[in-house]
């Protein structure tokens, strides 16, 4: 039987040198999986995706921005089109944030479809319902490269439902998976780990979108309780952040840890007595779900997919509040 080729664009490596984050991590589970399946009907040949520089929070687009990225999107073109004559893949699945980035899927679709490659694009972002909202220059270059694509995968179903409203026919929902490795591993270590009451925790690149400022404003006006911010973090926001923290208890509550291994951040989620994640915006966070399968208790932003993966219309398996605000974030601590 002859296997169908996928050539699967993502981020997907760990590494002293590479920025991970939530696609990366999803991409590690669909590589490593794939290494193991032993399946017969599919190959999946990866190209990374990983950013290798340095990201730093600014909405600035202004030249350089944009010189360093049309060299790093000539730079993967080429790549993706080495890959394509060699390997000659059936299927190119490509995972996008949109933003810039959909100058880079503009072009590789355009390129997969000169080689009659069937297209996959993988929406990793959940702010679709705002910008068919705002109809501005993302939306109209985001409804391009829908088109564009045979098939479309929304991992939340605001996005579904947006876009089936927007008349188009090629989307699918669904949602992202949980590494089988992390059940074992968290069986592995609950021998020995236990919760440290009213200790709080984050998980992510500390940056301003991810809700840190609020999270460490809403956490000054909780007696009692600790925090620790666990990733890549710079030193303006931490120092920042510090400022803000002083305001009780001279910070000594607040404790940033820095970058961890994954097993490590695993270990941190079953310490914790609480996971605190609020993101102003998201698609489907895989830390959520790592932080289920730890049993740690979720208090994080109605954003995304969160809602439905915390099934919080129906039987509620977190707290969800809204983004942006620190007394939000205050109240949903105190519970």
């Amino acid at each position: 039987m002859k296997k169908t080729k996928v050539l699967f664009c993502s981020p997907y490596s760990y590494g002293e040198n590479v920025i991970s984050g939530g696609i990366s991590i999803w991409g590690k589970i669909i590589v490593d999986y794939s290494q193991i399946a032993n399946d017969e009907t599919l190959e999946i040949i990866p190209i990374s995706f990983d950013r290798k520089r340095k990201v730093m929070e600014v909405n600035d687009f202004g030249f350089k921005r944009f010189y360093s990225g049309f060299r790093e999107i000539s730079k993967k073109c080429k790549e993706v089109r080495i890959k394509m004559d060699y390997h000659k893949p059936d299927v190119m699945h490509l995972c996008t944030s949109a933003s810039l980035g959909l100058l880079k899927d503009f072009l590789l679709l355009r390129l997969a479809s000169h080689k009659n490659i069937k297209k996959v694009l993988h929406l990793h972002f959940g702010r679709v319902p705002d910008l068919v909202k705002k109809n501005n220059w993302e939306w109209k270059l985001l409804s391009k490269v829908l088109k564009m694509s045979d098939k479309v995968i929304a991992m939340d179903k605001k996005t579904y439902r947006a876009l089936c409203q927007k008349g188009f026919d090629n989307i699918v929902y669904v949602p992202n998976p949980l590494s089988l490795d992390i059940i074992d591993k968290v069986k592995e270590f609950e021998v020995t780990i236990h919760r440290v009451p009213k200790q709080l925790l984050f998980v992510g690149h500390a940056l301003k979108t991810k809700g840190v400022y609020e999270l460490v404003e809403g956490c000054v006006g909780v007696e009692g309780i600790k925090l620790r911010l666990v990733g890549k973090i710079s030193s303006e926001i931490k120092n920042d952040l510090f400022v803000l923290a002083q305001k009780r208890d001279y910070a000594e509550w607040l404790t940033f840890v820095g970058e961890i291994s994954h097993d490590d951040v695993l270990k941190e989620l079953m310490a914790a007595d609480a996971f605190v994640f609020p993101s102003y915006t998201e698609g489907f966070p895989n830390v959520i779900l790592e932080a289920m399968a730890c049993g740690c208790p979720i208090a994080a932003s109605n954003v995304g997919a969160i809602p439905e993966m915390l099934n919080i219309e129906e039987d509620a398996c977190g707290i969800c509040y809204e983004a942006k605000s620190f007394s939000k974030v205050r109240d949903a601590v105190k519970y």
